[in-house]
């Protein structure tokens, strides 16, 4: 869980002048990303799936096969309801993917951020990661990429079964939100020997911590405008542990 102390500190930070300012570029970036797909790319996939459904043919569903579900599915009540969930469907899929977009920009801007709250709370805390290269940080994101793109594909299957499709979708993007931004975090502050013991000792802190951020970057624009916040709030978290390990 999040401590109402550390909470205030970091929306204070937050809204200090150095960090409100880093926060616009990936609320604008995301947020034009987020309008192409939903209004350009979405438009023009609900369109050909409106004209589908006129025509008495449900994408994903072969006619012939299924001439009986076909019917039911392209009249009256039926294909109001399974066009307002094509709608839901697709408005999730926009926003999981803004999420991961706006934790990918705010990781250019990580070291800065680290280091703002670094000289403001713990000017005597020496960073020691200089054996967290970059090249062992891309490779540990590859890894969790090539996990993420499995839970993803295994995922697939439930997306058009009501209900279940939300937490089958929510399952790999949470993964990827979380492992992307601990090891974002801590590979700008930690060593590699210090970001293992500081994450396995306080897995729980951890998962909660980014579980209810991802809960909260889910509402639509959230993430795009509070992602540089969330940094912050786990920023001060690996700085508090990595004290405590190292006395």
């Amino acid at each position: 869980m999040i401590k109402m102390e550390l909470l205030k500190k970091s929306i204070s930070d937050f809204f200090s002048p150095k960090l409100l300012v880093i926060s616009i570029v990936p609320f604008l970036i995301s947020f034009a990303l987020f309008l192409y797909l939903y209004l350009g790319v979405g438009g023009d996939a609900i369109g050909a799936f409106k004209q589908s459904i006129e025509n008495g043919v449900v994408p994903f569903l072969d006619p012939s096969a299924h001439p009986i579900l076909t019917y039911i599915l392209t009249i009256g009540i039926f294909k109001w309801l399974f066009s307002i969930f094509f709608y839901l469907v697709g408005a999730l899929a926009v926003i999981l993917l803004s999420v991961v977009v706006a934790v990918a920009i705010v990781g250019f801007f990580t070291p800065y951020i680290v280091k703002v709250i670094r000289e403001k709370h713990y000017p005597n805390f020496v960073i020691q990661n200089e054996n967290f290269t970059m090249g062992v940080t891309i490779w540990h994101f590859v890894k969790v990429f090539l996990i993420f793109a499995l839970l993803f594909l295994l995922a697939l299957p439930f997306l058009f079964i009501p209900g279940i499709n939300f937490f089958a979708l929510n399952i790999p993007f949470y993964y990827l939100f979380h492992n992307f931004l601990v090891l974002d975090v801590g590979s700008a502050i930690d060593s590699k020997e210090e970001f293992k013991k500081v994450t396995k000792k306080h897995k729980l802190l951890f998962r909660s911590t980014t579980l209810s951020l991802y809960g909260f970057s889910l509402i639509p624009l959230v993430s795009m405008i509070f992602q540089v916040l969330f940094v912050t709030i786990l920023a001060h978290q690996f700085f508090s542990k990595t004290i405590e390990q190292r006395v």
